[in-house]
């Protein structure tokens, strides 16, 4: 029981960057194939086609939605795109969050401690009080939310 596309073949689309991989963030794809559950896209400019979920397309941007700066402005004698993107401080270690989303098999509500932040939007976490040396890599910066220290209370009955 698949819920239907959104999108139609020769449709332009990205994938969403809080789920797209490296090599895929920020690549504009023509969809050819409709599939019963996934669709099947290829790059725009030649390469490899993807095989994915609808759900984690997204209409690429048309070419009005990128700033482009003139010849006088750059020196040269053609026009030259540039992307602009959200750049998020990266978060300390230490910092307290909760984690939840897509891909995320853990209980929903449970704190983690950032241990680091590779300042790719990805970090790595372990949950709060330990878990016998044991942590998860490469989780994405849009799953966490940044929990404040000072509203978490321990309850009095509450062993350790």
């Amino acid at each position: 029981m698949s819920s239907p596309h959104t999108f139609t073949v020769g449709d332009r689309v990205t994938i969403d960057p809080t789920v797209a991989r490296a090599s895929t963030r920020g690549v504009t794809y023509r969809v050819t194939r409709l599939l019963p559950v996934n669709v099947i896209v290829e790059p725009v400019d030649g390469g490899r086609p993807v095989k994915v979920n609808p759900t984690y397309l997204r209409p690429a941007p048309t070419a009005d939605s990128t700033t482009t700066t003139d010849s006088s402005s750059t020196g040269g004698g053609t026009h030259s795109g540039e992307w602009t993107m959200n750049h998020e401080a990266p978060l300390h270690p230490g910092t307290l969050v909760t984690v939840a989303g897509p891909g995320w098999k853990q209980p929903p509500g449970e704190l983690y401690v950032v241990l680091r932040d590779t300042g790719t939007g990805r970090v790595s976490l372990v949950p709060l009080g330990g878990n016998n040396g044991r942590y998860w890599r490469g989780v994405s910066r849009h799953l966490l939310t940044i929990v404040d220290p000072t509203r978490v209370r321990l309850d009095s009955e509450q062993t350790t």
